[in-house]
């Protein structure tokens, strides 16, 4: 029979595997990657200036917002990836200049996204190609989203006003806006359903709100840009890439403090500029893009270390696989 803590050492030193999903802003593409090689399979092209994805809970599609192109303008869609064929096989307009920056799939026909030029989030169903609800912030800039695993609670980040959102899912009532810091970017709720974290690049901070007060309790000074905010399954850490300092700063969650400051560097010793994170199913390992060479790395969460490189397209940001429940 095998002890739990035997288990436990055998996922931690089982090998990556699966499909993921890397966003080239630059390039108007997505790179489908086999983490097991970690070999991209195809760079799928979708609309102009895309920033992030996701994949559906049953792994069969993936969902891309095309947000803002330079020199071109706001986009307006959403991009749907069939992963058996690796093709573009739906585009879904969302409105003119609605800028849709971050996604999450709901269930395996519906999907959440924000419509930052509108100030507002929306529900689509994906099949149908159409908009069923809207929640609307009454904030400028309205950029990144997370959901609880019970689909009760979605929030959003405001980069205009330095604040959080958050709404009552299936109602769409607003319950609070509540103030953060300068330019509040990255988002996420924690797998136990306490907590909200946000990074307020701006001003070098990550404020913790307490789901039960909806208010922050605590603000953590962390310099270098927080960028982007993901939970490890096990509700262990909070993964928060610096896009300045080059590093993914891992936080413990239940002391609510910075306890790994990682080196992010791709294959060159310069700027590296990680962007997007996702963490891996084992709660160990973590995706992240290095925006600065164009790749998408794996790490080592306990060691420190970098563990493997692929070379993806220019100016990678979102990334993602398929989630469990906690990867909302």
């Amino acid at each position: 029979m095998i002890t739990l803590l035997a288990a436990t050492a055998l996922l931690a030193t089982a090998p990556l595997s699966g499909k993921a999903v890397v966003v080239n802003q630059q390039s108007d593409s997505a790179s489908v990657i086999d983490v097991a090689t970690m070999k991209v399979l195809k760079h799928v092209g979708v609309g102009g200036g895309p920033h992030e994805s996701s994949v559906s809970p049953d792994g069969r599609r993936a969902i891309v917002t095309n947000y803002f192109k330079p020199g071109v303008g706001p986009g307006e869609s959403l991009s749907v990836i069939d992963l058996g064929t690796l093709k573009e096989v739906k585009k879904i307009e969302l409105g003119a200049d609605s800028m849709p920056h971050d996604v999450r799939w709901i269930n395996d026909s519906e999907a959440v996204c924000t419509d930052e030029r509108h100030n507002r989030l929306l529900l689509v169903d994906v099949d149908a190609g159409k908009i069923t609800r809207e929640f609307k912030t009454g904030a400028q800039g309205s950029h990144m989203l997370s959901i609880n695993a019970a689909q009760t609670k979605l929030v959003c980040s405001n980069m205009g006003g330095g604040s959080v959102t958050v709404f009552d899912f299936k109602t769409a009532k607003r319950l609070k806006t509540i103030t953060t810091g300068s330019e509040c970017e990255g988002i996420g709720i924690s797998p136990d359903d306490k907590w909200i974290w946000a990074g307020n690049r701006a001003e070098d901070t990550i404020s913790i709100i307490s789901m039960e007060k909806l208010e922050v309790v605590k603000k953590i000074d962390s310099a270098g840009f927080p960028y982007r905010v993901q939970f490890t399954p096990d509700g262990k850490y909070a993964l928060i890439p610096h896009a300045r300092s080059g590093e993914l700063v891992v936080c413990s969650v239940q002391d609510q403090k910075v306890v790994r400051r990682i080196p992010i560097r791709g294959k060159s010793e310069g700027f590296s500029g990680p962007a997007g994170v996702w963490p891996y199913k084992d709660s160990r390992h973590a995706l992240v893009t290095v925006r600065g060479d164009g790749s998408m790395v794996t790490v080592d969460l306990e060691k420190g270390t970098v563990t493997g490189r692929v070379e993806v397209q220019v100016s990678p940001d979102g990334v993602s696989m398929q989630p469990t429940s906690q990867h909302r």
